[in-house]
């Protein structure tokens, strides 16, 4: 491993200081420990694709060896990756994608159609497959969070007794997603269901539901970090929702990001120290961490994260 003390791996999340980007950065630190890599994490501290920027750029400057981006919104970080291209570094996305940009690889938590079918799934089962239903996103401009959106549009006519009445955005900001789920529910009184599309709006929704005391008439699911729905479980505001593990996801990006940058190539399946097998999408330039999972009262006491 003395062979990888000359890079250095960073990571650029939408945020810092929300539960589920330091979940990958704790899975980084892991990583990079293993691996003998120097990790860099920085991020804004709030969602602010401008402020991405300004930290691709000082990045830039430390002439770090590959860095990972989550985007707030691909098109306006594309100019600054492609400045962090021409300046050597390898470049490359990991929880949301910028198709368009010139990433080397996305690191992909789950594929987009398994992760929406699995969260409208969650939400039909809950409601009973009838009533009007509504989303609840962070960013408008998110990539994955739209892929999944489509996804979930597109699945749910198989429930032709559901009703889609609009999407909300909260950014990435539970006390809003509180805030707009109270006023879905308002204003919508035969609603029936909510899907928080992030980690901070699907608990966000929750407890709006809980607050309004809507427990039982109106369910939650989504994308959530189990810590953060744990309360909304056994209060019976959702009966399940959707993730991967963040932590194996910061670990995988740190060890994709020791890949790039020591010209190794990426195999149809790459033994990766610590995670096991991951497969990788070589027509997309995707590495993918595996199925997502869906947590119940079950199994949810099973994960720290």
């Amino acid at each position: 491993m003395s062979q990888n003390k000359q890079f250095t791996i960073a990571f650029v999340p939408k945020l810092i200081n929300i539960g589920y980007f330091n979940a990958m950065q704790q899975g980084g630190e892991e990583a990079a420990k293993k691996l003998g890599v120097t990790f860099v994490y920085s991020g804004p501290t709030t969602s602010d694709a401008n402020l991405q920027v300004q930290i691709v750029k000082q990045l830039i400057a430390q002439h770090v060896s590959a860095m990972a981006l989550a985007p707030d919104d691909p098109a306006v970080i594309v100019p600054a990756m492609m400045q962090a291209q021409a300046q050597g570094i390898k470049i490359f996305t990991t929880d949301t994608d910028a198709p368009s940009s010139p990433r080397a690889v996305f690191v992909n938590q789950a594929l987009d159609s398994a992760i929406g079918t699995a969260v409208m799934d969650s939400l039909a089962d809950q409601m009973g497959k009838q009533g009007e239903w509504a989303i609840d996103s962070c960013g408008p401009a998110a990539q994955n969070l739209n892929s999944w959106i489509a996804i979930e549009k597109a699945r749910v006519t198989k429930y032709p007794g559901m009703k889609f009445v609009g999407v909300v955005y909260s950014g990435e900001d539970q006390a809003k997603a509180v805030a707009d789920s109270r006023d879905l529910i308002t204003a919508h009184p035969n609603l029936r269901g909510i899907i928080g599309q992030c980690t901070t709006s699907a608990p966000g929704a929750a407890q709006a539901v809980t607050e309004l005391h809507k427990i039982g008439k109106v369910f939650v699911t989504g994308v959530a970090l189990p810590s953060g729905m744990k309360q909304y479980i056994e209060n019976g505001a959702s009966r399940s929702f959707v993730l991967w593990d963040p932590v194996k996801l910061g670990y995988l990006t740190v060890w994709a990001g020791l890949q790039l940058a020591s010209g190794r190539p990426f195999t149809a399946t790459n033994d990766v120290p610590g995670l096991g097998k991951i497969s990788y999408d070589a027509s997309k330039k995707y590495l993918i961490l595996g199925p997502p999972t869906t947590f119940t009262k079950a199994n949810i006491d099973q994960y720290k994260f």
